[in-house]
């Protein structure tokens, strides 16, 4: 592999590794709030997941009001969503978000790698010893594309072998449709990547 593939395949590897780290914390909190719906079964991802939750603070009349901010993906509407709670837990506020997207959740990354090793195009790739899918959490959102546009959940998934220094595949997964859309992606040719 030369070394203008193999840069960008380790990088992604190191921020895959760093996702699911900031995942695993996000999980626990959010599982710790009981805001999510169980969707780690072996099939299409239902319901509102949690990706991520932080303390924040404003301030009314001189004093200072803290409240919870949570960021997450509704799959039954097909939307990314900004709730906000008080210190007791109540809802305060349910917001559309536009033009961000709620990190993965541990579920969301398996999802990812189920569809790309059942993928029968990657299938012959994918089974080989030692290859990795890396689903790391990073969307792909393109106006005008017509898998990954509005109201989608596009995920990159690169597959490598040798500990991340040999490239198989780079794919890109709809988890609101769930499928891979593009079992070959090549950001210079999206068109002839595209399965229907």
């Amino acid at each position: 592999m030369n070394t203008s593939t193999r840069i960008p395949v380790l990088l992604f590897a190191a921020l895959c590794t760093a996702c699911a780290g900031q995942s695993a914390r996000v999980k626990r909190s959010a599982a710790d709030a009981g805001t999510t719906k169980d969707v780690a079964g072996a099939g299409r991802l239902h319901g509102y997941v949690v990706g991520r939750r932080h303390s924040d603070f404003s301030w009314k009349d001189g004093k200072e009001q803290r409240f919870q901010v949570e960021y997450g993906w509704d799959y039954d509407q097909g939307i990314a969503l900004r709730k906000t709670f008080d210190q007791s837990g109540a809802l305060l506020k349910t917001q559309r978000v536009t033009g961000e997207e709620p990190p993965l959740t541990e579920a969301e990354r398996e999802r990812v790698q189920v569809l790309v090793r059942e993928q029968p195009e990657l299938k012959p790739l994918i089974e080989r010893p030692g290859v990795v899918v890396w689903a790391g959490g990073f969307v792909y959102r393109k106006p005008g594309d017509p898998y990954c546009g509005d109201r989608t959940r596009c995920i990159h998934a690169i597959a490598s072998a040798d500990g991340g220094n040999t490239a198989v595949s780079h794919s890109i997964v709809d988890l609101q449709s769930d499928r891979v859309v593009y079992p070959f992606y090549r950001p210079s040719d999206e068109k002839t990547s595209t399965k229907p």
